[in-house]
């Protein structure tokens, strides 16, 4: 069955968004990344083989859908990439917060969010 145009364009900007909310997601680190990119996908599916093929084939985002479908996780580039923005961006949170229990929380988050990263399965790198 095929969508109407009408459902084909709001696939194509439900796309679109979830593509800048997933590109947010990469330095920011309460926003999920993956899992706005695997919605991008498959809306740009529904909508338009042009733009779903320019997205798992990007340099930059295509390796995060590609992780997730293959069941590879994480690689060891990116959970660096992750934990060092994840530090920056924790650190100058807590000093700029003006109360202890902001800084205790953006530290809590900043745990969290590297035991995370140190759970998650470290994609092993395949043979050329």
């Amino acid at each position: 069955m095929r969508d109407t145009p009408l459902k084909s364009h709001l696939y194509l900007c439900a796309g679109f968004v979830c593509v800048g909310l997933g590109v947010l997601g990469i330095p920011l680190p309460l926003l999920p990344t993956t899992p706005f990119l695997l919605l991008a996908a498959f809306c740009f599916a529904r909508s338009s083989p042009r733009w779903h093929r320019w997205l798992v084939t990007h340099s930059v985002l295509g390796p995060y859908i590609a992780a997730f479908r293959e069941k590879r996780g994480l690689s060891v580039e990116q959970k660096w990439r992750i934990a060092i923005t994840i530090t920056a961006v924790l650190s100058v949170t807590a000093w700029l917060a003006p109360l202890w229990l902001g800084k205790a929380l953006a530290g809590v988050i900043w745990l969290g969010s590297l035991a995370f990263l140190y759970f998650t399965p470290t994609a092993r790198k395949l043979p050329e």
